[in-house]
């Protein structure tokens, strides 16, 4: 990654595509008027960046639901077992919620080192990026 510090204008650029969950992020990557090796790091990666964390945040929770949604459905076969299902509705609720409470601390984590002209390093998504940025 260079060393050159962003502007403001990358800086606000970079934390709006988070905020989007990463369209702002696909658009200015396709959009843009600079050739692609051009455009300075720190905004490709942190468009990049949220585009794969939008996605995770549409497709993880779609997952764990159609998961959930076949256990109950495969358990609901068995006679008297309501307690079960309605236990598993539960558990499915609180996941859920945590799933995007989690996600959406995530995306602000990321808005604020974003603002510090700073790059995130979250867990695989990173390294991803990286690799794809060489």
């Amino acid at each position: 990654m260079s060393l050159q510090a962003p502007d403001t204008k990358e800086k606000i650029s970079a934390a709006i595509t988070y905020l989007t969950l990463g369209i702002w992020g696909l658009v200015w990557l396709l959009v843009s008027r600079k050739q692609y090796f051009d455009q300075k790091d720190y905004v490709r990666f942190h468009c990049m960046q949220s585009i794969f964390i939008g996605m995770l945040y549409m497709f993880i929770p779609q997952g764990v639901g159609i998961l959930f949604s076949l256990i109950i459905q495969m358990i609901s076969f068995i006679p008297s077992s309501g307690i079960v299902t309605h236990w598993l509705h539960s558990i499915h609720g609180i996941m859920q919620s945590g799933i995007h409470y989690g996600l959406l601390i995530l995306i602000v984590y990321c808005v604020i080192i974003c603002l510090y002209g700073k790059f995130t390093n979250i867990p695989w998504v990173s390294q991803l990026v990286n690799r794809m940025l060489r």
